[in-house]
């Protein structure tokens, strides 16, 4: 799996399995932000095998970032 590929899975799996984690980021809960990016991070270093350099962690993060707004502004989920 490419890195592109591995890191969109990583962001539409942690988004899918954490749904009360995501709610509670909608409603600017504490610590909501730091443990969706860190299940991110740990699903695509799953995903690829290997750890993730800190420019692909930083390149997960803000794909999940960027799917999060999506979803505070009303966006449907999925890729």
């Amino acid at each position: 799996m490419d890195l592109d590929a591995a890191v969109a899975a990583a962001v539409e799996r942690t988004v899918a399995e954490h749904g009360d984690v995501v709610e509670g980021w909608l409603a600017d809960r504490p610590k909501t932000w730091g443990f969706l990016a860190g299940r991110a991070v740990v699903a695509c270093r799953a995903l690829l095998g290997r750890p993730l350099t800190e420019a692909e962690r930083r390149l997960v993060w803000d794909r999940l970032w960027r799917r999060l707004q999506e979803l505070r502004a009303g966006g449907a989920p999925g890729p």
